[in-house]
């Protein structure tokens, strides 16, 4: 298994997290982690589906091997709004680099 994917899983799992936490608080993992309020209400309910989705698409894709996939599963994940999943993009552009 390489870093790519190992990454891809990281930032798929933090996508998951950020978005179930999106749906359950409806504020962002942000606002826990820092107590910075930066969005509140339920848009989040809507945008921890989206991350939620984003995580599990970052997650299958990395076990495929697909790159290009993780990066969109990881940029979907960033809709929750916490930047955890950046490391889904960035384990998606090495998978592309090692092809």
């Amino acid at each position: 298994m390489t870093l790519g994917q190992w990454l891809g899983y990281i930032g798929g799992l933090l996508a998951i997290i950020t978005g179930l936490v999106s749906i359950l608080t409806q504020r962002p993992l942000i606002t826990h982690l820092t107590g910075i309020t930066l969005i509140e209400g339920s848009v989040l309910i809507i945008t921890g589906l989206i991350a939620l989705i984003g995580g599990l698409i970052a997650i299958y894709f990395s076990y495929r091997r697909i790159g290009l996939y993780v990066i969109i599963g990881g940029i979907l994940g960033l809709l929750a709004p916490c930047v955890l999943s950046v490391i889904a993009i960035i384990g998606g552009y090495l998978m592309l680099r090692e092809k």
